[in-house]
């Protein structure tokens, strides 16, 4: 979707309905779809629209058009054939027959969002609050580039054995690539062309220093080249050697100050990295030398996102949808930030925009409940997020916001029982754990309050609303001594908060300790007056 590929649902030239992205390469994607005219499942192949030159879409729809016109004359039924190309807007694509098995990509649920202060997508607070997993795209090594078979039943020099390589590699066929690419190496140790494929299609195989090795062939026979580079720094990411990913930026930028994905590779890395200002940086040169890459705008929307400049981060998401109107995760990402900018009524009819356009996606739906949960239309919310888990029940995230709505409707046995099923899919939700055992002390359960303060206090030490109600629940208990030392804990982590102090008074005057618990309470006072100011 951040690429500008056609989304689950959308259908091109009125017939063919894309179901489910299969690959993912540096220039293309594949898709598996349904003919609609044939009722039959297809594969179709897309230039990224934010990339493509008019150069690379003319090549590519000259070979579709030639591909097309070679598979009119095949007839074994199990063959895959092109069968159709064309464009529509910004996309071209092929289509092809869909007989080949295609094993389905796993798919990793983003983390979900938190109250009270909840980021856009991470179930913890103490994450990211970008999500950098979702701007890959610029970190792909290239693709080998395409040439026409050979014409004979065997390669006959090295370049056939480069096609054929290139061929396998955009079959996704990655073993038979590399054996292509290393026959071809044999006739010819010095081509670069080789030794780039191989290390793309080394890194594909997920063995990136095997693949570091081969692009540092490739560099030695052509030191000058700024995407050989941008595709070291790709493999040094994937092995989180991040200072050396860095100089090949620098490198690819040495030879190229206008390479823009090089900028772009650079923000992203530095924005993982918590450096957000020279990610901003990064990300403003990205822009000055190609401000239609929607991708890079909402990369800077994150970033300022995470630094809480919600103002400019909603400029930015703008931009980005200026370039993309039919793009859910831009809506969405839009009605995130009004949402934390405290507008939920503004965000409502924005998620809402974004499930038009993707309406069986579950963390839209999730966003959506979290805006009519802030307007307090909690009966409504309650309906989303059960709707959420109808979709994707292991969303942790999605059990906790439900927990809490049952809890403001006074159905209290409901939302343990929904924060137990958070603390399933992530035991280390500590939020999770904080509202059960505040739960639990407001229903007079308090020794089960303090199994679920420790498990708080256990994922983060200095947790201070945890220590605090650690001291209610075991006040009520009885038990004054252990009550005063966790509000010890609790006013040494935070000294200005005056709930805490104001507590450890109430303890302090129940031992007997008269002139301590005044002092807690003057002070208290004092911090409020403080506040008040």
């Amino acid at each position: 979707v951040h690429c500008g590929i056609p989304t689950q649902g959308s259908i091109l030239k009125k017939r063919y309905e894309i179901q489910r992205l299969i690959k993912k390469e540096r220039d293309t994607v594949t898709l598996q779809a349904l003919d609609l005219q044939a009722q039959e499942p297809v594969t179709v192949r897309v230039l990224y629209p934010i990339r493509a030159t008019d150069e690379a879409r003319e090549y590519f729809l000259q070979d579709a058009e030639l591909a097309t016109s070679l598979s009119a004359n095949v007839s074994e039924t199990d063959s895959v054939r092109v069968i159709d190309f064309g464009e529509e807007g910004p996309i071209v694509f092929l289509v092809k027959s869909s007989h080949e098995q295609h094993v389905p990509s796993a798919v990793t649920a983003p983390p979900s969002e938190l109250v009270p202060q909840p980021p856009i997508r991470n179930s913890d607070p103490n994450l990211p609050e970008f999500n950098s997993g979702e701007l890959t795209a610029f970190r792909q090594p290239a693709i080998p580039k395409v040439r026409k078979s050979f014409s004979g039943n065997q390669p006959l020099n090295m370049q056939d054995w480069i096609n054929e390589g290139n061929l396998a590699y955009e079959r996704c066929n990655y073993a038979e690539a590399l054996q292509n690419y290393e026959e071809a190496l044999k006739l010819d140790i010095v081509s670069v062309e080789a030794w780039s494929g191989k290390g793309a299609t080394l890194l594909h195989l997920e063995r990136a220093e095997e693949a570091l090795v081969s692009f540092d062939h490739a560099l030695s026979l052509r030191p000058n080249d700024s995407d050989l580079w941008n595709s070291r720094a790709n493999v040094l990411h994937e092995l989180q050697r991040f200072d050396e990913e860095m100089y090949c930026y620098d490198q690819a930028l040495l030879y190229d100050p206008n390479y823009v994905f090089a900028w772009s590779g650079r923000g992203m890395t530095l924005a993982e990295l918590n450096r957000p200002d020279e990610a901003l940086e990064a990300f403003d040169k990205a822009l000055l030398l190609d401000p239609g890459q929607s991708v890079i705008w909402q990369a800077m929307s994150d970033t300022l996102y995470s630094q809480q400049r919600y103002e400019e981060a909603l400029i930015a998401i703008d931009r980005a949808l200026n370039l993309e109107q039919n793009n859910a995760s831009l809506w969405d990402t839009k009605g995130n930030i009004l949402r934390r900018m405290r507008l939920p009524d503004q965000a409502l009819p924005i998620h809402e925009r974004a499930l038009l356009l993707e309406p069986q996606n579950p963390m839209l739906f999730f966003d959506k409940a979290n805006d009519l949960r802030d307007l307090k239309r909690y009966q409504d919310a309650l309906k989303e997020y059960n709707h959420v888990i109808e979709l994707d029940p292991t969303l942790a995230g999605t059990w906790y916001n439900r927990g809490n709505v049952l809890a403001a409707l006074h159905k209290y046995e409901d939302a343990l029982a929904s924060y137990d099923h958070a603390l399933e899919y992530d035991n280390g939700l500590i939020s999770a754990w904080y509202n059960k055992g505040s739960l639990l002390h407001e229903m007079q359960r308090d020794e089960e309050a303090l199994i679920a303060f420790d498990h708080a206090l256990a994922v983060d030490a200095h947790y201070i609303a945890a220590w605090n109600n650690r001291g209610l629940s075991l006040f009520a208990l009885g038990r004054l001594e252990e009550a005063l030392a966790a509000l010890d804990q609790a006013t040494s982590f935070a000294p200005d908060e005056p709930d805490a102090w104001y507590n450890k008074a109430v303890v302090l005057e129940k031992l007997g300790r008269g002139t301590e618990a005044k002092t807690c309470q003057e002070w208290a006072h004092s911090l409020e007056q403080q506040a008040a100011l």
